[in-house]
């Protein structure tokens, strides 16, 4: 079938063209975005179960183009006026300039947003629980249209249906860690659909500064894929994925509008390689250049890789109006990693003074922040983008609002000091080289403030510094670590989680890429080893002395649980990381700390590969080559010890040394050059004893978390019985035991796949969730993978039909004393 432009389709397609996403929700505010073709202000109303207005407002869009005005409407009340055990409706009503005002059904062609079937249909939520035994997280990230194996990410549709009208056992929350969008590896299929909604939705092309000596200045739609991988690199950009890269404002914007809505997909058949061919003569108008472009294509075989991202978008396509509906019915939250902008995105000085050296460069970095603000962060800081009085957000509303080609090149330089980016000569002349924000930009961390639970969102992208030499990066400088995790508002005795995109610490296979570069980097390019908080390194002894300061005191010892979420690497395990001291890195007067850290990985909704898929089959000790895995310590339990002292001391605190017949040989003395050193399990062909007279000031325990094994799940899942919206403290409790027993359920999982399977490598998401006893020792959360059993199989996923879910759970005690995870002592020196 021929391809349709969507010009030819336009007038034909509904108003709202992506949303309701539902996005902030408190006790007396609820944001909610949409994307519409036609400008006019949006009304949103929330209503209790008997139809009783709760709380509404409304909002002009903003105009971004002829046929695309964004906006995220928040309905708010001076005092709280919603509370937990009431499943809230919410309506919309679109006055379109001009038009009759239409209602969410007429103005989304009766798109299925809805739960329930009872009473006016329409989207659903509740808030969260005090009592965070009852509580349901759904996260995860990395979702890419044209990926192998079916996408994970609609699994959580089915989790809320069953639950919809009960506010004790549908889950509360969506957390999204990071790669919400892919803007550097795009199928050029895909490009192509995306450069032509750009051109049609915002009615004027925007010129990219491409140097001359690539054929710029040029527009999205002159720039066909395999053109720009060149454009690219010229312009500092690493990825390997540049054929078909995000470039235009455009085009990023819609690529949102594409992965969360159905609407603008193609609804047949998606273009063809032919239909590549087609748009690539139109646009490259040298016949020597396109005769070059298209001999490329044939000898690189592209036809048939185009044929299999066409089945793979067809597969993502066809599972996208549940998602849609999932937003419209749960809050979200949402924070950026690199593949909003670009793959190694601010992770090197070398990445800043190319990408940011280029006019390009800063352009398509402005673009991607540029969208991430409107279709992300409005709705996870409303208050940012309050037209009431003008902070950043609303400020970049007004650039953007109705803008054009020209307008927009020339407010470039504003919106970039409001987004947080600046030009490489700005950047060298900063003492440690590192990107940053204006007094006046936007802040991308935040937190979501619940009556049992506190998440604090943490932005390691956009304030990271390079004091030393490349390519040894600083996630969160010391004054960020203190700005967003030690300054957020207070967690009290509430349950403190902490998003932070990179794991903390990642698996073992990537640690020892990272110590072991040169070699991981001989064979195949792993840009990514210096994505994670290494453990033993400085910054993550200030990570983890900053988080330990949000706890309460306890007879004058900082103590309880933290939970650290992450995603970023595309399988999804657990950790548990024991945490003592007397007195915790970089304090100045000696403050005691015992924590338990479990870190929860969800990743990835839609990112498998090989290698994720050898994790998969052989756990935590997979490698691509048989021959680097001796490089890698098997694993074990792993101990710590720490000293509060600048890194750079060379005071002597032990011996390292072996066992010969039983006798300690001591070979080497110990100096500290850097606070932390590992004790445990021994090294390759040495052990380490500590000075007695010089005791650690703090110690590690950090397990590879495996998954609990008791049986299988039930054919069906149990039956989630309704609750009313009046129900009594007595039937929430029944109602929360109930979901208690179904999760029960679910975890006595895992007997039916091999106990080899310890890493989940295949598309998935995560659910979080608590038991909180009233005892601390007897404390736990719950990390519930869920993923589909032919998933792991490679292209033979790529089916509609129906693919059962399975169920890994991951069970991390909090109790610091479990016996089963006894601080690690080191060796002394006789």
């Amino acid at each position: 079938m021929a391809r349709t432009t969507l010009a030819s389709r336009l007038n034909t397609l509904p108003h709202v063209l992506a949303g309701p996403v539902l996005r902030r929700v408190t006790a007396q505010s609820v944001t909610v975005w949409v994307a519409v073709r036609l400008p006019g202000s949006v009304v949103l109303t929330v209503v209790d179960a008997s139809g009783h207005q709760m709380m509404s407002d409304s909002r002009h869009t903003v105009t971004l183009g002829t046929n695309l005005h964004i906006v995220a409407v928040t309905a708010k009340t001076p005092a709280p006026v919603l509370t937990e055990g009431v499943v809230y409706r919410y309506d919309m009503t679109f006055n379109f300039d001009g038009l009759p005002s239409e209602s969410l059904e007429v103005a989304t062609a009766n798109a299925k947003l809805a739960y329930l079937s009872v009473g006016k249909p329409g989207p659903t939520f509740c808030l969260p629980p005090q009592d965070i035994n009852q509580l349901r997280l759904i996260c995860g990230s990395c979702r890419i249209p044209h990926g192998n194996g079916k996408d994970a990410f609609p699994i959580a549709d089915d989790l809320i249906g069953p639950a919809g009208g009960n506010p004790a056992m549908r889950p509360h929350q969506l957390l999204l860690t990071g790669d919400q969008i892919y803007a550097d590896d795009v199928a050029p299929i895909m490009l192509m659909m995306l450069s032509d909604a750009a051109h049609v939705l915002l009615g004027w092309d925007e010129i990219l500064p491409v140097a001359t000596d690539h054929g710029g200045p040029a527009t999205g739609t002159q720039l066909v894929p395999y053109l720009r991988r060149d454009i690219l690199d010229a312009a500092g950009f690493t990825s390997e994925d540049l054929d078909g890269h995000l470039m235009s404002l455009g085009e990023y914007l819609c690529m949102y509008l594409f992965v969360w809505s159905d609407v603008l997909w193609q609804p047949d058949a998606l273009p063809t390689f032919q239909d590549l061919v087609n748009t690539a003569h139109t646009q490259i108008t040298d016949l020597t250049g396109f005769t070059r472009w298209l001999g490329d294509r044939t000898k690189n075989n592209d036809s048939d890789t185009t044929a299999k991202h066409a089945k793979r978008l067809e597969l993502f396509r066809d599972s996208v109006a549940k998602v849609r509906r999932l937003m419209a019915n749960i809050p979200s939250y949402m924070i950026l990693d690199d593949h909003e902008v670009t793959d190694d995105w601010n992770m090197t000085r070398d990445f800043c003074k190319g990408v940011y050296g280029s006019p390009l460069g800063l352009r398509v970095v402005q673009n991607a922040l540029a969208a991430y603000a409107l279709c992300q962060h409005w709705g996870n800081v409303p208050e940012q983008f309050d037209a009431a009085t003008p902070p950043p957000g609303q400020t970049l509303l007004g650039l953007l609002d109705g803008t054009n080609a020209t307008r927009y090149a020339q407010q470039s330089p504003q919106m970039q000091s409001l987004l947080g980016v600046h030009d490489a000569a700005t950047l060298e002349a900063r003492p440690d080289h590192g990107v940053f924000h204006d007094a006046n930009s936007l802040l991308y961390d935040f937190t979501v403030e619940g009556p049992g639970h506190q998440i604090i969102f943490t932005d390691t992208r956009t304030w990271r510094s390079f004091p030393g030499p490349d390519p040894d990066g600083v996630f969160l400088p010391t004054e960020q670590l203190q700005r967003q995790i030690g300054s957020a508002p207070d967690t009290g005795n509430r349950a403190l989680i902490v998003v932070l995109t990179t794991n903390a610490p990642a698996v073992q296979p990537i640690r020892s890429a990272n110590r072991h570069d040169t070699i991981a980097n001989l064979f195949e390019h792993f840009p990514d080893v210096y994505e994670a908080w290494e453990l033993p390194s400085v910054a993550f002894d200030r990570l983890i002395a900053k988080l330990s300061g949000r706890l309460p005191l306890v007879n004058g010892r900082r103590t309880g649980p933290l939970i650290l979420l992450s995603g970023d690497v595309h399988f999804g395990f657990a950790t548990r990381l024991l945490y003592k001291a007397t007195t915790r890195y970089d304090d100045a007067q000696p403050q005691p700390a015992t924590s338990v850290i479990a870190q929860l990985v969800a990743s990835s909704f839609r990112k498998q590969t090989d290698n994720t898929l050898g994790f998969h089959r052989e756990g935590y000790n997979y490698l691509p080559h048989w021959f680097l895995r001796p490089l890698i310590p098997k694993r074990a339990p792993e101990g710590y010890v720490g000293w509060n002292v600048p890194a750079d001391s060379e005071r002597a605190v032990g011996q390292i040394g072996h066992e010969i017949n039983g006798a300690w040989v001591p070979l080497l003395t110990l100096n500290l050059d850097q606070p932390t050193h590992q004790v445990s399990p021994d090294g390759l062909f040495f052990a380490v004893a500590i000075d007695r007279t010089t005791p650690p000031d703090f110690s590690y325990r950090l397990d590879y978390m495996l998954p609990t094994k008791d049986g299988i799940p039930p054919a069906q899942p149990p039956a989630i019985p309704p609750l009313s919206a009046g129900a009594t403290p007595q039937q929430r409790q029944q109602a929360a035991e109930a979901f208690h027993l179904a999760t029960g359920q679910y975890r006595r999982y895992n007997s039916s796949i091999p106990a080899v399977s310890k890493i989940i490598g295949v598309n998935n998401m995560g659910e979080i969730t608590f038991d909180w006893s009233a005892d601390p020792k007897k404390r736990k959360v719950n990390h519930t993978l869920r993923w589909r059993s032919s998933s792991d199989t490679g292209d033979t996923s790529i089916s509609s039909d129906p693919d059962p879910v399975q169920f890994t759970d991951y069970v991390v005690s909090l109790d610091p004393d479990d016996p089963d995870f006894p601080e690690i002592t080191p060796r002394a020196m006789p």
